[in-house]
């Protein structure tokens, strides 16, 4: 019980986290603070190391397997991305899943690197 609500925790703060990033990155890009290329590709790299830190964390609260942490939450956490793509109906082609095979990569290396730094 208590790993779900480890996952169920990370979930929440990647939403969280995920929600305050796009309201402050729309809110620049809507005033024409930041342009259209700015704006792409900090988001790639925020969300990359967004995924990276629930690895991280995953990795740190496990047991025995940080990989196999950092995979599950990124497995999950592209899974949302995706239903939330398809409730907007946009449809993820071949770009996307490259995408998202990256931040599933980021996520197991975060999760790698969280058990290395667990305490003892």
């Amino acid at each position: 019980m208590k790993n779900y609500r480890n996952y169920l925790k990370s979930i929440i703060i990647f939403l969280l986290s995920l929600i305050v990033y796009l309201f402050i990155i729309t809110t620049l890009a809507y005033f024409n603070v930041i342009s259209y290329k700015v704006v792409s590709v900090t988001s790639f790299i925020f969300i990359t190391l967004l995924f990276m830190y629930n690895g991280f964390m995953m990795g740190k609260i496990s047991d025995a397997k940080g990989y196999l942490s950092g995979l599950i939450i990124g497995g999950v956490n592209i899974l949302l991305v995706v239903l939330l793509a398809l409730i907007l109906r946009c449809f993820p082609g071949i770009k996307s899943l490259i995408y998202f095979l990256v931040l599933m990569l980021s996520s197991t290396l975060g999760g790698m690197f969280g058990i290395n730094f667990k305490r003892k």
